[in-house]
């Protein structure tokens, strides 16, 4: 494959944007953003303020071709995943992220969107906002906050998908959960039904030529383009008829506000779940990286096979093996070009046990003071 091809296949947004960002720490309204845990790159030591049993977490930077045959060289990691616990009020929840950049300005925007989204949701449910309403409040808002910033976003953004969860204080099982996604990152969860297991998608790929996108898109002038067949790349949406600018592989996205104007928007699709400890096992959240090549149902056959390895579940071992899985499978179909990998795997049962015993703690830390 020429390079030439491999960018008109591989790239979301055409290149040279300028190169102008935030200050380090600087979030919307230029305030020092709350305080996140960042998916460490591969290898490296995780913040996390889980125990890794119980959520585990990478991200892994791609590689793009080089000028000469074979040679290769690393890519900015444009993706992010994060998490904070306890959030919002009295701690109740934890919030899981993964966003994936792309354009010029991608690793800004995925990261503008890490501390924004977080920032403003919080925020929000402080303030009596319901979360499904506080989660659409979140990415809009930072959306809005990255316009006013000076990183150059017409051409340059992020995926969004959230997974926002509320601890029960009647019921140590049970919870309730928002799965927020704008752009194709995604979440899934396992579940035990009878005797076996079912893979359930949280999330739903936002690509442009999904009817209901399409069809907002179009409305609003857009054009949308079909997937590649020879080249086997993504259904597109452009500025114009003769399909010039800007060539984005999503529908909905924070940033990208060049074609805000034809129908690509930040509001994220919002769903909500009840959670059964005794039935559900784990979340998987993760960018294209991983399901470019793997399906959601292959990605938990990955994760069983590490755990049948271990012989106890492990989710850092775990979703270590789903990137490597993936790295993989991008070597396989692409030789010399691999997308940004971060993957996110939280199991149920020891989330909640770890939540109890954190509550346990702080009461008794509360009895001891007073």
């Amino acid at each position: 494959m020429s390079t030439d091809n491999f960018r008109r296949r591989r790239l979301s947004t055409t290149e040279g944007v300028k190169n102008m960002g935030l200050n380090d720490g600087e979030s919307p309204g230029g305030k020092r953003g709350r305080r996140l845990s960042m998916s460490p790159e591969m290898g490296g030591q995780s913040t996390s303020p889980f125990p890794e049993l119980i959520v585990g977490t990478f991200s892994c930077h791609g590689v793009e071709p080089g000028n000469r045959a074979g040679e290769t060289h690393n890519k900015i990691n444009q993706d992010r995943g994060c998490m904070a616990y306890p959030f919002g009020p009295d701690g109740a929840y934890a919030l899981f992220c993964v966003y994936d950049g792309h354009g010029g300005n991608g690793d800004k925007a995925s990261q503008f969107a890490a501390d924004g989204v977080a920032q403003v949701l919080e925020e929000a449910l402080l303030n009596g906002i319901d979360e499904a309403t506080a989660l659409k409040k979140a990415f809009v808002e930072t959306d809005e906050a990255l316009k006013m910033s000076p990183t150059d976003c017409e051409l340059s953004g992020t995926t969004a998908v959230a997974v926002l969860y509320k601890f029960l204080p009647d019921n140590k099982a049970k919870a309730k959960m928002w799965a927020a996604n704008a752009g194709d990152s995604r979440a899934i969860m396992e579940s035990v039904a009878g005797s076996k297991t079912k893979v359930a998608d949280l999330t739903e790929d936002q690509k442009p030529n999904t009817p209901a996108e399409q069809a907002r898109i179009t409305k609003a002038g857009g054009y949308v383009s079909p997937p590649e067949e020879e080249w086997g790349g993504p259904a597109r949406v452009w500025l114009d008829a003769n399909m010039t600018l800007p060539g984005l592989a999503m529908a909905r996205s924070i940033g990208d506000h060049l074609v805000a104007k034809v129908g690509v928007i930040a509001e994220p699709v919002v769903t909500t779940f009840d959670v059964d400890t005794s039935k559900d096992i784990q979340i998987v959240m993760a960018s294209d990286g991983v399901w470019e090549f793997i399906e959601s149902d292959q990605a938990m056959t990955v994760l069983k096979k590490a755990q049948t390895t271990l012989k106890a579940p492990d989710a850092t071992t775990e979703v270590t093996k789903l990137i490597e899985t993936a790295a993989a499978k991008w070597r396989q179909e692409e030789g010399d070009y691999r997308d940004d990998i971060t993957a996110i795997c939280v199991k149920l049962e020891k989330l909640h046990e770890h939540h109890a015993a954190q509550a346990a703690a702080g009461a008794s830390g509360a009895g001891a003071s007073s």
